[in-house]
């Protein structure tokens, strides 16, 4: 290794990081200094690149290349001592620069690492869970959707109403001159839909065929430069009026979406829609176990994480977006400034950090460990789920460094299933009895409640990795199984040993019901190397 390495834990969820850089490593840097000088010089008598160390040396100075060489290779060699010690930086790092000669280079640097939770109760947690029902109506609106799907347009004798279709001829002027954006012939309009201006709807409901209307429309501020701000003057003829004719849920409609019969097709329906349902429902009461555990624990986040996990979202969407849409433009689509949507992330960037810290925290506190061997079979039964080829697979994550990440996944994955497992769900009336039991005991309580609690509120929240919605628990009544370890006070790593897991790796176990173990071994994802914010810079 080109660096050896020792943490030793400080006060304020902070760390230093003794780094001491062998003589050999030293001068193979020393002498990559050189060559690349020389690669840069042009000395009269010497090709390009050729120059001789020696002449190198005597032109520059050793002093002089020695500096060079410590610029250079130091952010190197502190993110060597990263990977080895597996702190994971939250800001900056202050740097202590020791000795540094070409005999060895030895320096420290002081790190702020994440906060370790204080544990509440996290076990034999009683969780509100729904009942495995399909909402009622469900069934019915898949049909419709389908009855939508083979509509026809027939010819009405009665008048235009919400709902029909007018064929019309279309003419607009703007200060009495044609426009010709809003000229057209034998044009299909859907009366009371979004599609179109409502005050299209309100001309030409009642009106029948033969029919001619007169309204203007004056056009908002955000409508296209020609017409924003401006009124224009429509005169649309009626050439017709139609009306949507929806098919019978009968055998051939089945046949039209691929079934045999009516019959067959409903059935399909109701077991497609009641797997839904019960996936979303355990879903939801996975993160609802996961959110009371979060709500048990003491824990202040660091604003600095909560910015960082910030611009990760915002990062993210930018690389998502159609090519040639920019960040900002998507944001101003959505009535969003850059400033407001980074605030409306906050609160939901803050929850997910303090989902992965605590489940990781209860990871360490019950000692769950992922060995080698369960992660490869792991892997083996997600290739067999994916149709893929596992020695590719297993091949494919090891190039990638994915194989630690990995392992932090699912060893997480078994906190959050401990978590689940031991929860008992109680329906949404008992959970409404209970809380409001809670509400009224510890009503004077609560003014003093420590501010690092999550809110205990029934209110889905957004998070990153990737934003699937989940709803944080009401506090859950004191119970706890026999067996269950909670500690005492914060859990300080001890020196020598890595003082915090990455939480990248985390993410998806966390916000997801399932874990991120199969996502991730179907999807080998590049290792996440540790760098600092900012350079340490030799003094």
């Amino acid at each position: 290794m080109p660096v050896a390495a020792e943490v030793t834990t400080l006060d304020g969820d902070q760390v230093r990081i003794d780094v001491t850089v062998p003589e050999d490593e030293v001068r193979k840097q020393f002498d990559r200094t050189v060559k690349e000088t020389s690669a840069r010089m042009r000395i009269p008598g010497f090709r390009p690149g050729k120059v001789p160390a020696g002449v190198v040396i005597q032109r520059v100075g050793r002093e002089g290349l020695f500096a060079q060489t410590i610029d250079r290779a130091l952010n190197d060699w502190y993110r060597e001592a990263l990977a080895a010690t597996g702190v994971d930086p939250i800001d900056s790092p202050e740097l202590d620069m020791g000795d540094a000669t070409e005999q060895g280079v030895a320096f420290a640097v002081t790190l702020k690492v994440p906060p370790t939770p204080v544990l509440g109760t996290y076990t034999g947690l009683e969780v509100m869970r729904e009942a495995d029902e399909t909402p009622e109506g469900a069934v019915q609106e898949e049909l419709d959707r389908i009855r939508e799907q083979g509509a026809r347009l027939e010819d009405k004798d009665g008048t235009a109403a919400v709902g029909d279709f007018v064929v019309a001829d279309i003419d607009g002027t703007l200060d009495g001159e044609a426009l010709p954006q809003a000229q057209s012939r034998d044009q299909l309009i859907e009366l009371g839909t979004d599609r179109i201006l409502p005050e299209f709807t309100t001309a030409l409901d009642g009106t029948k065929a033969g029919d001619a209307v007169q309204f203007d429309v004056t056009y908002p501020e955000d409508a296209p430069e020609e017409i924003r701000g401006k009124t224009v003057a429509y005169s649309i003829t009626v050439q017709k009026v139609q009306e949507k004719v929806l098919p019978e849920v009968d055998d051939a409609l089945a046949e039209t979406v691929g079934f045999a019969s009516a019959d067959e097709m409903r059935t399909e329906i109701e077991e497609r829609l009641s797997a839904a349902t019960a996936k979303m429902v355990e879903e939801r009461y996975r993160r609802r176990v996961i959110d009371a555990a979060v709500a048990e624990a003491t824990l202040e986040v660091p604003p600095v994480m909560v910015e960082r996990r910030v611009e990760e979202i915002l990062h993210d969407t930018s690389h998502q977006l159609p090519q040639g849409i920019t960040l900002e433009q998507y944001l101003a689509m959505q009535g969003q400034t850059l400033d407001q949507a980074r605030e409306g992330l906050r609160a939901d960037a803050e929850l997910s950090i303090r989902r992965e810290l605590v489940v990781e925290a209860i990871a360490n506190a019950e000692g769950i460990t992922m060995s080698d061997e369960e992660i490869e079979a792991r892997v083996r039964a997600d290739a067999a789920d994916a149709g893929r080829d596992a020695e590719e697979l297993l091949d494919a994550l090891r190039k990638a460094n994915g194989w630690d990440n990995l392992r932090e996944d699912l060893r997480v994955e078994k906190a959050v299933n401990l978590i689940v497992d031991t929860a008992t769900p109680i329906s949404p009336e008992e959970a409404e009895k209970r809380d409001a039991a809670a509400e009224q005991d510890e009503a004077p309580a609560d003014a003093e409640a420590p501010a690092a609690k999550t809110p205990a509120a029934e209110k889905p929240a957004a998070t990153k990795e990737s934003a699937a919605t989940k709803p944080a628990a009401k506090k859950p009544a004191e119970k706890k199984k026999p067996g269950a370890k909670k500690p005492a006070g914060k859990k300080k790593p001890p020196a020598g040993k890595p003082a915090a897991k990455k939480p990248a790796a985390k993410k998806a176990a966390t916000s997801s019901a399932k874990g991120s173990g199969t996502a991730a071994a179907k999807k080998p994802a590049a290792a996440k190397k540790p760098a600092a914010k900012k350079k340490p810079d030799a003094e």
